[in-house]
């Protein structure tokens, strides 16, 4: 019986990859390089205007601001709105390249709307501004946001309009009485579809306040679509906009929405809360490199190894706002080896972010590219004809960042197809050198659906999570010591076994729900023969002690 189902099983494996797209051959390195570059660079202003949108008595004066900041921009970045923890740090890296950073005006007075709009008026398009009102879900805002894109008016709230009319601006567009649906924007895109630069698309809703900026300085389509399971906004910009196109921002539906943007070729960056970006993405970038340097080898027969691996390093803005977890873990002390995943773009989006995370890490740390490569996405969805296109994109954005393992969300397989789709698309990494392999979060079961298990590709290792220290709850506040040491306990239950998968495990951190306290904790009361490394000294020991054939953990 099972020499039947064995034979009927390589049938099934030989008529797809009969009728599977062929992968094409890796790019070289020379073509790889600026591959990942998606934005136009400008040259800073001599100086910088910073105002501290914390002291404003309106989210509305923040959406002007943030508006006014892109106008400018689209000329010569000069206005920072300082509001997150991070803001100390990037100002005083800025002093190295301009020529003054400006807190007031020559009267000693703080910068406030009013007064930046007096100072850069002549920015503005045509003296023209663009009404709206407030939504959830932002769709005034962001069509106006669009107009600020192509023409430089500025968007402006109809509660603020008085603000506009003393500025002595002119109204270009009126959106206050229109009615705000998904219709609205789709007719705004179609009308204007053909004006915009497609090399990302922003994805944001009214509360947030990060991106636009960016978005009207690149001439980037602003918009939102919170349909779970229609979403006929989003399918028509992505599929206008081609193939790899990063869609920047977040929704309210992760799974819906990474989803439609893999299965229409395109992948997300979570960024929804990135702010300044049209100063910081053009603050000259330096060439990063690992402070993990050594690849120790382990041959203990006695001792199980674990790479330890924190998650949630595809999340631009959580370590460009200073995540405190992330850096207080960072540039702490502690003797036990820690894999960091990070956004392979992260230098693209702000140098300065990229320097210091780079900086801050030790030898104990070691990076490696968050999911799944250059951008969240799910792999098998990915239509063929693009996948090949988006890991020729993480192979460059890897080698700029000197990344050398990658991660990939992804579902469990559970049938024959399934577990053929996954191997095929790992096949389109494996194809490049600078890409030795990596590690797949599988969900559900938080993202320890493959339970430890390996697969060979292109005879190169990539082991799925085999736990997942992640409360079930999501909070915190939930996490206790007695479920930690349930926790432990799983844990200190590994045999060792250098000479199968059974004796190798990765263990994913959940940054969210748990804390540097928790993990440390977690880490102290692991037994002797439980032994942390690296994840690249663990795949170097998988590569050296065990068959390179798929294999799942008994």
């Amino acid at each position: 019986m099972k020499s039947i189902l064995a034979l009927f099983n390589a049938f099934i494996l030989a008529f797809l990859n009969f009728f599977t797209p062929s992968i094409p051959v890796a790019k070289t390195e020379s073509e790889l390089k600026n591959l990942s570059s998606f934005f136009e660079k400008y040259e800073l202003s001599d100086k910088i205007y910073v105002i501290d949108t914390n002291k404003l008595d309106s989210e509305e004066k923040i959406h002007m601001l943030v508006c006014l900041q892109g106008i400018v921009a689209k000329v010569k970045p000069s206005i920072y709105l300082k509001r997150s923890g991070m803001d100390a740090y990037y100002l005083e890296k800025l002093k190295s390249h301009v020529n003054e950073i400006s807190y007031t005006d020559d009267n000693g007075n703080e910068w406030t709307l009013e007064l930046l709009l007096k100072e850069f008026k002549d920015y503005i398009g045509d003296s023209g501004y663009v009404l709206y009102r407030k939504s959830e879900n932002g769709e005034g805002l962001n069509m106006a946001t669009n107009l600020s894109s192509l023409y430089g008016w500025l968007a402006v709230p109809d509660s603020l309009e008085n603000i506009a009319i003393d500025a002595g601006l002119i109204l270009k567009e009126d959106f206050s009485d229109d009615e705000y649906n998904t219709i609205f924007q789709l007719n705004f895109f179609m009308k204007h579809k053909d004006e915009f630069n497609y090399n990302a698309l922003v994805h944001e809703k009214y509360i947030m306040y990060g991106l636009r900026d960016l978005a009207i300085q690149q001439k980037l389509f602003t918009f939102f679509d919170d349909d779970a399971f229609i979403d006929i906004l989003r399918k028509t910009v992505m599929s206008y906009a081609g193939d790899n196109v990063p869609l920047i921002g977040w929704a309210n539906y992760e799974i819906a929405y990474v989803t439609s943007a893999s299965e229409s070729g395109n992948f997300v960056i979570p960024a929804d809360h990135c702010y300044n970006n049209s100063i910081l993405i053009n603050v000259p970038s330096s060439e990063l490199k690992q402070k993990h340097t050594e690849t120790k080898d382990y041959t203990d027969p006695t001792k199980h190894y674990c790479a330890i691996v924190f998650s949630d390093g595809d999340n631009v803005q959580w370590i460009q706002n200073g995540f405190s977890e992330y850096y207080r873990k960072l540039s702490s002390e502690y003797d036990f080896p820690m894999t960091w995943t990070v956004p392979p773009l992260l230098n693209e989006f702000s140098p300065l972010t990229a320097q210091r995370v780079y900086e801050l890490s030790t030898e104990n740390n070691y990076l490696i590219a968050g999911v799944s490569g250059v951008g969240y996405a799910h792999p098998t969805e990915y239509p063929r004809n693009a996948l090949s296109a988006f890991t020729d994109l993480t192979a460059s954005a890897m080698f700029e960042s000197d990344l050398e393992y990658v991660s990939i969300l992804d579902s469990t397989p559970d049938s024959l197809y399934d577990e053929f789709r996954l191997t095929n698309s790992l096949e389109y990494f494996a194809r490049y050198d600078n890409i030795k392999g990596g590690m797949l979060y599988l969900d559900p079961d938080r993202y320890f659906g493959g339970n430890g298990k390996i697969y060979f590709v292109n005879d190169k290792p990539f082991i799925t999570a085999k736990y997942s220290l992640w409360h079930p709850s999501n909070d915190p506040a939930k996490v206790n010591k007695e479920w930690l040491d349930e926790q432990i306990e799983i844990v200190n239950n590994y045999q060792p076994d250098i000479y199968s998968i059974n004796g190798y495990s990765v263990i994913n951190i959940h940054p969210w729900s748990i804390s540097i306290g928790n993990l440390e904790y977690f880490v102290e009361n692991l037994d002797d023969d439980i032994v942390l490394v690296t994840l690249d000294e663990l795949l170097n020991m998988i590569n050296k002690n065990i068959p390179h054939k798929t294999a799942e953990v008994a």
